[in-house]
């Protein structure tokens, strides 16, 4: 049988090495600025999509036409090595811009469960003919938004600098021309604490 005192410290020991689970939490407000680390983060995102959405505005109140421009997404770019959600990037910029009123969005992703529907509804025989989707009739995009981040990192001694640079550009399909580009850059700054004893 263990002395006492054996049993005490493995007990101990094996109490310090498990890992800490958080016990309390509380809501906090998403807009307000947290930078607990060096990484992209919600607040980075925020930041951008404001900022982008700005910009885009003022572009298309600059150069009004009869019907709001249509755009399709095409696919973001992330040239950082962080795992960056891009998807939520670009959910925040779409959500912004349609509440605007000001932009059409089509959704390029769901285009293979529409086809698979519509042939359904047409082909199958299944669905009344009268309440079936009519085909042809889709809107064609007249434009491509796309983004690219890319981010750089510098460090001499205690001091770090986080630099991330969030570019988008508005490219006509028709004519392949840019017709509006803009970028968000966001520079981060930190210095490491000395350990004393």
């Amino acid at each position: 049988m263990k002395p006492m005192w054996v049993v005490l410290l493995a007990v101990s020991l094996t109490a310090a090495c498990a890992p800490r689970a958080f016990t309390r939490g509380q809501y906090g407000d998403p807009a307000e600025i947290s930078m607990l680390g060096d990484d992209w983060n919600q607040n980075d995102m925020q930041l951008t999509a404001r900022d982008i959405v700005s910009s885009i505005e003022t572009w298309v109140t600059q150069n009004p036409s009869a019907e709001k421009p249509v755009v399709i997404l095409e696919t973001f770019k992330n040239r950082t090595t962080e795992h960056i959600d891009t998807q939520a990037l670009y959910d925040h910029i779409k959500t912004a811009l349609i509440h605007s009123g000001k932009f059409t969005f089509l959704d390029k992703a769901a285009r293979p469960e529409i086809a698979q529907e519509s042939d359904y509804q047409n082909n199958s025989g299944y669905v009344d003919p009268n309440q079936a989707v009519a085909t042809g009739k889709q809107k064609g995009a007249q434009f491509l938004l796309g983004g690219v981040i890319t981010s750089t990192i510098q460090q001499v001694g205690p001091d770090k600098v986080a630099y991330y640079k969030t570019t988008f550009e508005l490219t006509s399909i028709e004519t392949t021309e840019i017709v509006w580009t803009d970028q968000k850059e966001i520079a981060k700054h930190f210095k490491k604490k000395s350990v004393g004893f």
